[in-house]
This record gives structure tokens, C-alpha cells and sequence, in this order.
């Protein structure tokens, strides 16, 4: 019996070279994708936590200047008289809220906020010197959110050691050169943050606009204290400031909103923080 043989056929080299290009596109497409995806995510963690960095120092600006106090000093702590002497009432004046630029800034428009403040820390008492501002990293970093503290151990000496009026600028020495104790520090609370602002407001709402601005327990009273402060800065994600500094390292680019790089690379992608502080 004769079987007839059925003629099987396969794909020709150029069938299978155009399947395999197809494959291969789909692969790249797909990995270009799953790349672009994860950029973006990546992307969306860093704005994300520089921002937590930036509202997390909102916050603490809030709390230590709600904990501002004044200094009307009770018998010097430092003194140890005989018994039969009653200690004396010691007036040593200090500036406890001063708004004014200490850290010189090269850049224009960053304020400055310094103060005395009670808080928990290691030293023997609670009173504290405080102070926020931007600073300037001219190694390619932009400007970050600087606090500036100085325990009660040393803010007590500095008070108590000095025989006449203590002054904002004796208390509150930002550490330029990274060179003071760990009792006298300046902290990183949040990086590319900058147009750190400080608005005073009297009893009636009205805004002061006097800067700076420096009250003390020896103030006249044109000098007396606010009644509140609204603290703002503008922040942005890391990979956008590094864009505007690959651009152009340069301070007053921040600073100066008419500036063609500030209009095209950091207005687009700053974010405003805000609170206002009850004093």
C-alpha cells in the first residue's frame, strides 16, 4: 500500500529574524517603561521626604518659639553666699527674641530668628538659646534650614559671666566654621529650603514691619515683644536643586525671583511652608 507523505513546512530564517526583532523591541519597550516607572518613583520619595524634612521643621520652629521666655533673672545661680547673706536679685538683660541676620548670608532676602527658649536638654537648667536661618553651601549643595542651639549650661555662663547687657549677637554665634561643641551646635533640619521669612504682629494684627527687630527685658516699649509670628520658607525636592545648581551654583539666583533660571527652574518646583506662632 502506498502512503502519500505530507510535505511539513517551517518558519524560514527570515520569519524567525523578524519575530526575534519584535520580541526585542517589546523587551526594551517593557524595560524603558519599568525604568521610567521606578524614576518616577524615586523622584516622588525625594520630593516627598524633603518635604517631611521641611514640614518637620515647621513644626519644631513652632514648638520652641512657643516656648519663648523672658528673662527676668531670680539670685544668680552661680553665686554661693554665706548663710547669714540674703542673695540679691541679679539684672543681667538679654535679648530674648531678635530678628535680625547674624550668620552673613551671601546671599539677599534669607531673615534670621533667634531666641531664648525653655527646653528640655542636658545641661543644669531649661533656658535655652535658639535661632533658625538658611545657610549658604557653596560646594554645590544650595542652602539648607540651620537650628542653632546652645544648652542651659553654657547659655547660663554666657548670661551670668558677663556683668553688663548680653547681646543677641553674644548668645547666638551660628557655628560657620563647624568648630563649636556639642553643647553650641547648628542642625541640618531640612536641605534646599531657603526665602526663610519672619513676619511680627501686634496685639491688634497689625504687621510690624520693622527688621530687624530685637526685644529684650530692658526694652522700651516700642521694642516689646509680638504678640505673633508667621514663619514661611519655600523648599524643594533634591534632584530639582540639583538641576538649578548644575545650572548655576550661585546664591543669588535663590534669592531673586526676576532671574531667568529662578522663573524657569525653581518657581515650577518650590513649595511654601507656613504656620503662624503664638507668643
Amino acid at each position: 500500500m502506498h502512503r502519500q507523505r505530507t510535505a511539513q513546512r517551517g518558519f524560514t530564517i527570515v520569519e524567525l529574524l523578524i519575530a526575534a526583532t519584535i520580541t526585542v523591541l517589546i523587551v526594551v519597550l517593557l524595560g524603558t517603561m519599568f525604568g521610567s516607572l521606578v524614576s518616577t518613583t524615586s523622584r516622588a520619595n525625594q520630593r516627598t521626604d524633603s518635604f517631611r524634612d521641611a514640614r518637620a521643621a515647621l513644626q519644631m520652629i513652632s514648638r520652641d518659639l512657643t516656648n519663648l521666655v523672658h528673662p527676668q533673672w531670680e539670685p544668680d545661680p552661680f553665686s554661693v553666699p554665706a548663710p547669714t547673706v540674703v542673695p540679691q536679685p541679679v539684672t543681667r538683660p538679654a535679648a530674648h527674641l531678635a530678628l535680625k541676620n547674624i550668620y552673613q548670608d551671601p546671599g539677599t532676602g534669607n531673615q534670621q530668628v533667634y531666641a531664648l527658649i525653655a527646653a528640655k536638654n542636658g545641661g543644669n537648667g531649661d533656658v535655652c538659646s535658639v535661632g533658625y536661618y538658611c545657610r549658604w553651601n557653596d560646594q554645590g549643595y544650595g542652602y539648607s534650614l540651620r537650628r542653632f542651639f546652645r544648652d542651659s549650661s553654657t547659655t547660663y555662663t554666657t548670661l551670668f559671666n558677663t556683668a553688663s547687657f548680653v547681646s543677641e549677637t553674644v548668645l547666638y554665634t551660628p557655628d560657620a566654621l563647624g568648630t563649636q561643641p556639642s553643647a553650641m551646635r547648628d542642625d541640618i533640619l531640612a536641605q534646599h529650603v531657603w526665602n526663610l521669612k519672619i513676619t511680627a504682629y501686634d496685639a491688634s494684627g497689625n504687621v510690624m514691619n520693622t527688621y530687624p527687630y530685637v526685644c529684650d527685658s530692658s526694652a522700651a516699649s516700642s521694642t516689646q515683644l509680638p504678640t505673633a509670628l508667621e514663619i514661611s520658607f519655600l523648599s524643594m525636592s533634591p534632584e530639582a536643586a540639583r538641576t538649578v545648581i548644575s545650572v548655576k551654583a550661585d546664591s543669588s539666583v535663590w534669592m531673586n525671583t526676576a532671574d531667568p533660571i529662578n522663573q524657569r527652574l525653581i518657581r515650577p518646583n518650590a513649595h511654601e511652608f507656613r504656620t503662624r506662632i503664638k507668643l
